[in-house]
């Protein structure tokens, strides 16, 4: 794909990134609200490289009753061949059984060709708790048990590493800290701290982003996912990062 490009491009560089959140009017409380992104770059010249990520993400509320749901896909390639594929999906349904707290169930599944692990699916329940819930600033803190199960990048594993060549299935504890901060009229803030920890590894996933608005209803958006694994195969790094600017278009 990027070698077509490179034909069409020669010693060219083309970014295009564009993100489409659909919201339900402000002044209407609608119980859906949904959000897409579409973030594409591509390079050609010295070097051939092409870059797509998106992103769809839905909230529902109705009463105690709120679900979210979201998807993730990043496609890397460079010089025509593949660098990076990563799938990401994550589902969630909270019941408010009195003003602040809450019980939730919680499935998420990524499926990473170059990561440590090939396919990670986790299902936990918990316990929820809003510390903060204003119409500016929101809090939410998640605690509870649940299960995962996960196939190891067998290409990267030899016979004497840590992570050995068997699926992983176990009990775990996940723990997650949300927040959401409407800085002004035209800036919001969103940061999410994510711990899944079991007996054959931990993880911390770290997620923040802005967006501003610059023009009616044109704006920008800096966002960047950090995720550290404490064990990994040797020769895969335990830290992975993405960082993305969109232009953001509201309507």
């Amino acid at each position: 794909m990027v070698t077509h490009m490179a034909s069409a491009l020669s010693n060219t560089s083309l970014i295009c990134l564009v993100a489409l959140p659909v919201f339900a009017n402000a002044d209407i409380l609608e119980p859906w609200q949904s959000e897409v992104e579409l973030g594409f770059q591509a390079l050609t010249g010295n070097s051939d490289s092409m870059t797509i990520n998106s992103r769809l993400a839905t909230d529902y509320i109705s009463g105690p009753y709120r679900h979210t749901s979201e998807a993730r896909f990043l496609l890397v390639e460079k010089d025509g061949e593949e660098d990076k594929r990563k799938t990401e999906a994550e589902s969630q349904a909270n019941y408010k059984f009195d003003p602040k707290r809450y019980v939730l169930g919680n499935v998420s599944y990524t499926d990473d060709k170059y990561g440590p692990y090939y396919t990670d699916l986790t299902f936990a329940t918990g316990l929820g708790y809003q510390a903060i819930w204003r119409e500016d600033l929101s809090l939410l803190l998640e605690l509870g048990p649940g299960y995962r199960y996960q196939r190891p990048n067998v290409d990267e594993i030899d016979d004497d590493d840590v992570i050995m060549p068997y699926n992983v299935q176990e009990f775990i504890v996940r723990a997650q800290a949300e927040l959401a901060w409407q800085i002004n009229k035209n800036a919001e803030f969103e940061g999410r701290v994510t711990m899944i920890s079991g007996s054959s590894n931990t993880s911390l996933e770290a997620r923040a982003s802005v967006s501003t608005s610059l023009i009616a209803d044109l704006g920008i958006k800096l966002s960047t996912t950090q995720k550290y694994i404490n064990e990994v195969p040797p020769g895969l790094k335990k830290r992975d990062s993405i960082f993305s600017v969109n232009m953001v278009y509201a309507f």
